[in-house]
C-alpha cells in the first residue's frame, strides 16, 4: 500500500520535559491506524505535530514522501479533536453549510448526515445533541472537503457502549470508502477488532509498531490487554 504519512525522527519538549523522544512511524493508504497508549504518554502531541498545530523539537512529518504543508493538511485531512464543541446556537445543516460555502470542494452536507445516521437531525439545533450525537456530527464536519486522511483523538470519548459500537462501525465504513484512519484510543477490545496496525507510546517513545497478531506473538498470549500491559512494563 502507498505510504501517506511518514513521521521521521519527531522529538517534543515542555519546560524541558520530554514528551516524545525520537518518534517515527508510517501510515499507508486505505488502513486503519490505531495510537495507543496511557494517559500522558504523547498520543495527542503526536496528533497535534502531524496537524502542525505544534511544531516539534526535531524531526519532520512527511505526505507522500515530501515535507507535509499546510496546504495538504487544509485540502487532504479532516480531524476531529478530542474535546469537540461546535456553537450549539446552529443547526447541524446550518454549520455544514456555512463551512462548505467557504471551502472549494466539499461532499453535499445532506450526504454528509446521512453517511453519519443524522440525516433526521439536520434542523435540529448542536446545543440539543447527546455526546454520541455530536461525536458523529464531528465526524461529519471531519469528512465535509472529501479528505484522503480523517485523524481521530479519542473518537469514543465520553460515549456509552451502544455509542462505542457506533463508531467503531462508522470507522470501518470510512475505510470502505477509501479512507484512511488515524485514531486514538484506551479501548483495547474495540482497537482489536478494527485496527489494520497499531503503534503503542509509551514514555514518549514508539513500543511496538506493527499488527495486533504480531504483538500477541510476541508476548506469548492470546489476550490483547495482556500484550499490551506487557510491551508498556517492559522499559
Amino acid at each position: 500500500m502507498e505510504e501517506l504519512i511518514s513521521v521521521r525522527n519527531v522529538s517534543k519538549s515542555f519546560s524541558s520535559r520530554f514528551v516524545l523522544k525520537g518518534i517515527n512511524l508510517e501510515v499507508r493508504k486505505g488502513e486503519i491506524f490505531g495510537l495507543l497508549g496511557l494517559n500522558g504518554a504523547g498520543k495527542t502531541t503526536l496528533i497535534k505535530i502531524i496537524l502542525k498545530f505544534l511544531r516539534p523539537d526535531k524531526g519532520m512529518v512527511m505526505w507522500k514522501n515530501s515535507l507535509l504543508t499546510d496546504v495538504v493538511i487544509r485540502d487532504k485531512i479532516g480531524y476531529l479533536p478530542e474535546n469537540f464543541f461546535p456553537p450549539s446556537q446552529l443547526k447541524a445543516i446550518e454549520l455544514l453549510e456555512g463551512l462548505a460555502s467557504t471551502c472549494t470542494s466539499t461532499l453535499p452536507p445532506p450526504q454528509l448526515l446521512k453517511m453519519v445516521g443524522l440525516e433526521k437531525e439536520a434542523g435540529r439545533y448542536l446545543g440539543f445533541y447527546s455526546r454520541g450525537m455530536m461525536q458523529r456530527f464531528g465526524v461529519a464536519l471531519c469528512l465535509l472537503k472529501d479528505p484522503e486522511v480523517v485523524i481521530m483523538d479519542e473518537p469514543t470519548l465520553g460515549l456509552d457502549i451502544r455509542g462505542q459500537r457506533q463508531m467503531f462501525d462508522l470507522m470501518t465504513s470510512l475505510k470502505d470508502k477509501g479512507k484512511t484512519i488515524i485514531f486514538s484510543s484506551h479501548i483495547l477490545s474495540q482497537v482489536q477488532t478494527i485496527a489494520d496496525v497499531i503503534s503503542i507510546v509509551n514514555r514518549g517513545r514508539i513500543s511496538f509498531g506493527g499488527r495486533i497478531e504480531e504483538l500477541l506473538n510476541l508476548h506469548s498470549t492470546k489476550v490483547f490487554e495482556e500484550a499490551f500491559l506487557k510491551e508498556i512494563e517492559k522499559q
